[in-house]
């Protein structure tokens, strides 16, 4: 009788630990997600619900954009706690008419989200009748070429014109980079030392 009421009482402290564990991982996920980065820059004036029940978020509220919806929803799947992420969130206002070229523009940011070789936060999107525009500031040609070919393969993209410049290009001549100023104190070593 004793050895019974004893594992009774064992599994019901498990119980309730395991419960508060859970409820402690919750809450832990919600207040990072409020706290993160893509939250406070990216959709810090969209009005968004985050709620965790053990694991398992829903996101209510309205957003701003529709490159929006995916950008919160990945932010939160890719937490650590996170097992999966009911995503109910609305755009505010009108959505815009498939292939138009506010859909195009929406279609064209939220591919650029997705890829981290781009950078989506400054790249500005413009279309008219399917012409895409890029401008904002790419790192590398080669992040500048990525930019293009990722607009390029959006459905309804008829063609892409990129405006955009190299942070290196807008550099004073007499600017350094990192590497040339390393490559100089290698220099200025090595003569010290013979």
């Amino acid at each position: 009788m004793y050895c019974l009421a004893l594992i009774a009482t064992v599994a019901s402290l498990f119980l309730i630990n395991a419960s508060l564990f859970a409820s402690d991982t919750d809450d832990r996920i919600e207040s990072t997600a409020k706290q993160s980065y893509v939250f406070k820059t990216y959709l810090k004036g969209d009005d968004i619900d985050i709620q965790a029940k053990d694991g398992v978020v829903t996101l209510t509220g309205t957003v701003s954009e529709e490159s929006h919806i995916p950008l919160a929803r990945e932010t939160l799947a890719s937490m650590p706690g996170v097992k999966s992420v009911d995503n109910k969130l609305e755009v505010k206002g009108e959505v815009p008419a498939a292939f138009s070229d506010a859909w195009v523009i929406t279609k064209v940011k939220t591919t650029l989200w997705f890829h981290r070789n781009v950078s989506a936060a400054k790249t500005e999107v413009f279309a008219k009748d399917g012409i895409v525009t890029l401008r904002g500031e790419a790192s590398s040609g080669a992040q500048k070429d990525l930019t293009t070919e990722y607009a390029r393969d959006v459905e309804g993209v008829k063609n892409v014109i990129n405006e955009m410049t190299l942070l290196s290009a807008t550099m004073n001549p007499e600017d350094k980079t990192m590497g040339q100023k390393m490559g100089t104190m290698m220099k200025s070593g090595k003569k010290n030392d013979g």
